[in-house]
């Protein structure tokens, strides 16, 4: 990831300077690079050129200047023709992405009148908000998708991954973290108390997901 990070940075520290920071949260495979903070040994395994947001609340967001900051950093706002989901791109192709949940309308993407952007909306992103961590990065308090909740919310949408080698990669990320959560006793508690929290339908594909690729949850 080191190939990125400083695409990463850039990003934070714009987002920090139109004061949108604190109301998102990382989620996907960049947050892996966090868990160097609260994991002894940690190594993330993943590289992506794509950085999601996740907005939980989405109403209460406005900056009038988050495109400008953005642009000190030569990222440039594109908006999807069809579906109008908001992308902001380098011009070396990190781009940066936001996601919510649903609102009562169930559309796949939502107006985020104050940020003046449209961010995809997913119903089973919610964990991202249920369970996240704050991490000391560069002077800045970064959210990140608790390290359960990452695992969780990743064996709870694989089969829906496409294409194939995304299921992929994402069952080798959640099997290395899994590692890490095991070897601690917080976060291994973590797990099992959030994982009987989930709604019955979602802790069953978790499960299912999990046994169909012999990944062992709680033992």
């Amino acid at each position: 990831m080191k190939k990125y990070e400083e695409e990463m940075r850039n990003v934070l520290y714009a987002l920090h300077e139109s004061n949108v920071l604190k109301n998102v949260i990382i989620s996907g495979s960049w947050a892996m690079y966090f868990y160097t903070y609260i994991f002894t040994n940690f190594v993330p395994r993943a590289e992506t050129t794509d950085l999601d947001l996740y907005l939980p609340s989405p109403k209460h967001i406005a900056s009038d200047n988050l495109a400008a900051q953005l642009m000190k950093y030569s990222y440039r706002q594109h908006n999807d023709y069809i579906t109008g989901k908001t992308t902001f791109l380098s011009p070396d192709g990190f781009a940066l992405e936001f996601l919510t949940i649903p609102d009562r309308n169930m559309e796949n993407t939502i107006k985020i009148k104050g940020l003046n952007i449209v961010a995809e909306a997913l119903p089973k992103m919610a964990p991202v908000g249920w369970n996240y961590i704050q991490v000391k990065y560069d002077n800045l308090d970064v959210n990140v998708v608790s390290p359960v909740s990452f695992v969780l919310q990743k064996l709870l949408i694989n089969k829906e991954r496409q294409p194939e080698y995304k299921r992929e990669k994402d069952l080798d990320a959640i099997k290395y973290v899994l590692e890490y959560i095991k070897a601690s006793s917080k976060y291994f508690e973590e797990l099992k108390n959030s994982l009987d929290s989930y709604p019955r339908k979602w802790k069953k594909a978790i499960i299912e997901t999990a046994d169909a690729n012999n990944i062992s949850l709680l033992n």
